[in-house]
């Protein structure tokens, strides 16, 4: 049983640009071979970036906010989302996250199911 258990470090190995978002830094964790029903991202957000305007058809989006202050808009409602605060955002629901700071801002996603 042990041997199936996969845990990631998310110091560990290399971060590439978000495939979607310009320099913004993204690393998948868990991916749905390591946990069917999550996958799991670290996400770096630089201090003038942002992950534009989106949404996730049929996946939950758990937002855990590692270190920083960002701006977290969901359904055009701007809200504070800041270091130690955890937010979920429905499946279809149009949302954004933006650093004003002059910090990166570290992210742990979490999609149910994964993407």
């Amino acid at each position: 049983m042990a041997g199936s258990i996969k845990i990631a470090d998310k110091e560990a190995g290399d971060w590439k640009e978000h495939p979607r978002f310009a320099g913004v830094l993204m690393k998948n964790l868990l991916t749905a071979v390591d946990n069917p029903l999550a996958n799991v991202n670290a996400v770096r957000v630089p201090p003038g970036r942002v992950i534009g305007l989106h949404l996730h058809g049929q996946q939950a989006e758990t937002i855990y906010v590692i270190a920083g202050e960002s701006v977290l808009n969901v359904a055009g409602v701007d809200l504070p989302f800041n270091a130690g605060q955890v937010a979920v955002v429905p499946g279809g629901v149009e949302h954004w996250l933006r650093n004003d700071s002059v910090e990166t801002v570290e992210l742990l996603t979490i999609f149910t199911p994964p993407l």
